[in-house]
């Protein structure tokens, strides 16, 4: 019995991190897909289905859809955008390994407004 409590543990432990990289890079998709657009709204668009292509793309999904936080800290040519991508995942998908509940991961990502498209009205 300790084995499989220690191979349920490994395989735990190797989802949140898979789906924490996973959450990272959307953010750091959303960020970057922000950073061109001129307009707060077209920015905060552009960063919620840049997300969301990320993660479906890597098979991620996230229960409700995931939540995505737009900041323009600075939407002017050189200034910042910042995301953060929030996912909550079940477990009851590890078939045989009796996890239940979910878990809430989330990741941010600051990307620079492009210099020559981003930014102004």
């Amino acid at each position: 019995m300790p084995v499989l409590a220690i191979a349920a543990l490994v395989v735990f432990a190797g989802r949140m991190s898979t789906t924490t990289q996973e959450v990272i890079s959307a953010a750091r998709d959303a960020a970057r897909a922000a950073a061109v657009l001129q307009t707060p709204d077209r920015a905060s668009a552009a960063a919620v289905a840049a997300a969301e292509s990320s993660l479906g793309q890597r098979g991620l999904a996230c229960v409700g859809g995931p939540q995505v936080m737009f900041d323009r800290l600075d939407l002017e040519p050189g200034g910042a955008v910042a995301v953060t991508v929030e996912c909550t995942v079940g477990f009851d998908d590890l078939t045989g390994l009796g996890l239940p509940g979910a878990r809430t991961v989330s990741g941010s990502s600051t990307a620079v407004v492009d210099v020559y498209r981003g930014g102004g009205s």
